[in-house]
């Protein structure tokens, strides 16, 4: 609850110098119209505000960086819809989410909303989630209010009757239901287990491929959270029934025939053909060439088959899912499967079919059983349905900047004997009894509100705005901007100036890394981890939120380029005159963790705060703590490094690893863990700056997610960033007693940089004919 009154008390402070301005100018007789002036004026954003917010809630749109997400679920009959919405509750620390039904021949009317259901989540995983129709008159969700796992639900839109369907002991992560609902299959995440037996505390516990973390915790947490469990439960009994697979099971989606019979779902590869290294997605590269460790996966899937009538499974494809999801559409007849953004099996093809597989990915169809192959097309495109009227494929092209769909009119594909034609067509999603259209529209500048249009005569009506609050908020402006970085390649980011911004005026700078998308409202960045733009901006610092270039990743070019944006972002916008080159911050989230500390040991230029949230390092600690139960660490450690530490390679570490080369960093450094593995990830920073005396903080929350979803938590590392920022770069400190505890320690830090002229203790340094030698091995080797 201490949390609430964080970003009130600078707020409080004001009120009180505005209390004592009107005492002062009451006798001149205009102070009563400048009290209400001074009440009217918008006040800047807050990371309470970002919190509080009402934001939009689906699979495809909580991607910020992607723009691909459709912005209603329409009945089956065309004649209701829904919208799910979640916000944050900071006084009780929970997510709030609601189901909101409306009718669709209302909609033009912009009726007000209808909350069918609502549920509070305390927990990292949504309150609700995976809304479908089940007929026109019942949904089904996941849900779970505070203290509970997450079940399955039905909901009857008429009676608003919530039907419970499942009563399991762990979290229900995924489900299909048949078409009369008589039969629901789900994925069912996998309890922790204990590692040590009471006969190893007898006779001692041989490691395999645990990871260090559930080592000292003692429970298999990892392995858990990867893999989940299969169950179907027929309508009216209690009893759920385990399917087993052949290899273990994504948690992930799982996709059933509409007959019901045939069930596809992602398992894991036991061990990874040879074939397979021949792909040439660097991603698929990298987790092909990883070695498995005494019975570690390799953490790669493939596509698996269930007979649900006979219980048969087989793979349905010998070929790997890429990292990222693939859309399956089946035939009305259950007779086959269509997949977008898939790879073809490389056995049996060869010449230029061989060199097409190797690099694409395509659109294909899969008859079942069978499994026979009938290649679509190799474009870039997402699969949106098998339209069962026209019997046509209907696909979406993919934005090239953003990864996720475009707004362009649709493809699509029809069967012509044994092949598939691409055929005209007409964005018409629904019958023409029901021409209406939900549309979600934002941009960087304009907050995310949802239209009707009437799509035969163009009518457009505001149908739901989602924060009407936003009027009494102070906003910076934001542009999509392109500069050259310092080695020469171009980087697109968002800029978010400070509201009221005074041309001339040189103000802070902070970047932020990881994905941009100026389709989007960004308030606090792609992500709620670590990131603040807006209220940063509202402290009156400059924000630039860069794109990355995935090309060269887990090799030795990765991090020296994020490097060069940093830098390139630094050029561009003093050129201008708009930033403080003296005063500039960074923030890494997640893998630009590691481009962050790069930069921070490599640089030439200074960086004087910098914030790493849950990120990589490429360091020698989080290397072997990873090792044998991460096998897709070791190659992308190695390649960004130069090989295995051990040898003659461990020199190129010593010149890489931005954990070798700390005595270099001159940046105030915070250090975000959100579980007990990030924590093994932050240690070498946090351990080796403590040791060489230079300033370092590591918050550590245990509970906490990759994207941090409760508020609290959420509170802790946005505003803790604010406060960061505002310290370092501009000396300002929040009066807010409640931080008192946070401004001493930054006190301590910042002594502590002002003593970094001083001598370090001799007694903890080489001697000099050590030096000499290594001087010597770094100049022949290097």
């Amino acid at each position: 609850m201490h949390r609430l009154e964080h970003s009130t008390g600078f707020v409080v402070s004001i009120l009180i110098c505005f209390a004592l301005t009107l005492t002062v100018h009451g006798a001149e007789g205009n102070g009563e119209r400048q009290t209400n002036a001074e009440r009217q004026r918008p006040s800047p954003v807050a990371v309470a505000d970002v919190i509080r917010m009402t934001q939009f809630d689906d699979a495809g749109y909580n991607v910020a960086s992607l723009a691909g997400h459709h912005a209603v679920q329409f009945s089956p009959d065309g004649k209701r819809f829904v919208i799910l919405v979640k916000k944050g509750d900071l006084k009780n620390n929970v997510n709030k989410y609601s189901l909101l039904l409306f009718e669709t021949e209302n909609a033009l009317r912009s009726p007000a909303a209808e909350v069918l259901v609502s549920f509070s989540s305390t927990s990292n995983r949504p309150g609700i989630q995976q809304t479908k129709w089940i007929d026109s008159r019942m949904i089904a969700f996941l849900g779970e209010n505070p203290g509970e796992v997450q079940q399955l639900y039905t909901v009857d839109w008429y009676t608003k009757r919530l039907t419970r369907l499942t009563n399991h002991a762990t979290s229900v992560i995924s489900y299909a239901m048949s078409a009369n609902a008589d039969r629901v299959f789900f994925l069912a995440s996998r309890a922790a287990e204990p590692i040590l037996g009471p006969q190893d505390l007898r006779g001692g516990f041989a490691v395999s491929n645990e990871t260090l973390c559930d080592l000292i915790t003692g429970e298999r947490r990892f392995l858990s959270e990867q893999y989940s469990d299969l169950f179907v439960k027929e309508k009216g009994t209690r009893k759920e029934v385990l399917i087993r697979t052949k290899g273990d099971i994504a948690s992930d989606s799982i996709s059933l025939a509409p007959s019901g019979r045939y069930l596809l779902l992602k398992t894991s590869v036991d061990h990874v053909p040879e074939i397979w290294k021949n792909y040439h997605d660097g991603w698929l590269r990298l987790v092909t060439r990883a070695e498995s460790f005494q019975g570690s996966s390799p953490m790669i899937f493939h596509y698996e088959l269930i007979d649900a009538v006979t219980g048969e499974t087989h793979v349905l494809m010998d070929a790997p899912i890429n990292r990222g999801h693939s859309e399956i559409a089946w035939s009305p007849n259950s007779s086959s499967v269509v997949m977008s953004e898939i790879y073809l099996p490389l056995e049996g093809s060869d010449g230029a079919a061989r060199k097409l597989r190797e690099s694409d990915k395509f659109v294909v169809q899969i008859d079942i059983p069978s499994g026979n192959i009938v290649p679509i097309t190799s474009k870039e495109l997402k699969l949106l349905r098998w339209d069962f009227q026209s019997n046509k494929i209907l696909l979406e092209p993919i934005d090239s900047l953003t990864g996720g769909v475009s707004s362009g009119a649709l493809v699509a594909f029809q069967r012509v004997a044994s092949a598939w034609e691409e055929v005209a067509t007409t964005e018409l999603r629904r019958s023409d009894d029901n021409p209406v259209d939900i549309v979600l529209e934002e941009d960087m500048n304009t907050p995310p509100r949802f239209f009707a249009k009437n799509t035969r005569t163009g009518q457009n009506a505001l149908l739901l705005d989602l924060n009407p609050q936003f009027k009494n908020l102070s906003f910076g402006p934001v542009k999509d901007i392109m500069f050259s970085a310092s080695d020469g390649h171009m980087v697109r980011a968002g800029l978010y100036y400070p509201p009221g911004y005074v041309t001339g005026r040189k103000y802070p700078l902070v970047i932020q890394t990881h994905a941009w998308n100026p389709h989007r409202f960004l308030i606090d960045g792609p992500w709620p981890s670590a990131f603040a733009a807006q209220p940063l901006a509202g402290r009156g610092i400059v924000v630039l939120q860069l794109e990355e270039d995935f090309s060269k990743g887990s090799t030795l070019a990765e991090a020296p380029e994020e490097m060069a944006a940093y830098e390139g972002g630094i050029d561009y916008l003093g050129g201008l005159g708009l930033i403080d080159r003296e005063r500039v911050g960074v923030i890494g989230f997640s893998r630009t963790g590691f481009g962050v500390k790069y930069a921070l040991t490599h640089s030439k230029y200074h960086f004087v705060a910098a914030t790493v949230a849950d990120g990589s390092d490429g360091g020698y600690f989080a290397y072997l703590s990873a090792l044998t139960s991460m096998p897709i660490h070791v190659p992308d450690m190695e390649g960004v490094n130069g090989g295995a530490p051990f040898g003659e390679p461990l020199l190129f570490w010593l010149k890489n690893s931005p954990g070798f080369n700390l005595d270099k960093v001159s940046t105030a450094v915070r250090e975000e863990a959100y579980d007990p593995l990030s924590l093994f990830f932050a240690w070498e920073w946090f351990a080796g700056l403590s040791r060489l005396r230079q300033p370092v903080e590591l918050i550590y929350m245990p509970d906490a997610t990759h994207l941090l979803t409760k508020p609290w938590e959420r509170m802790t590392s946005q505003q803790g960033n604010v406060d960061w920022f505002c310290f370092w770069l501009k000396d300002e400190e929040d009066p807010d007693p409640k931080k008192n505890k946070q401004y001493a320690r930054w006190r301590h830090l910042r002594d502590l940089q002002l003593e970094k002229g001083k001598e370090v203790d001799e007694s903890c340094l080489p001697d000099d004919w050590i030096r000499v030698v290594m001087s010597s091995v770094w100049r022949n080797a290097l």
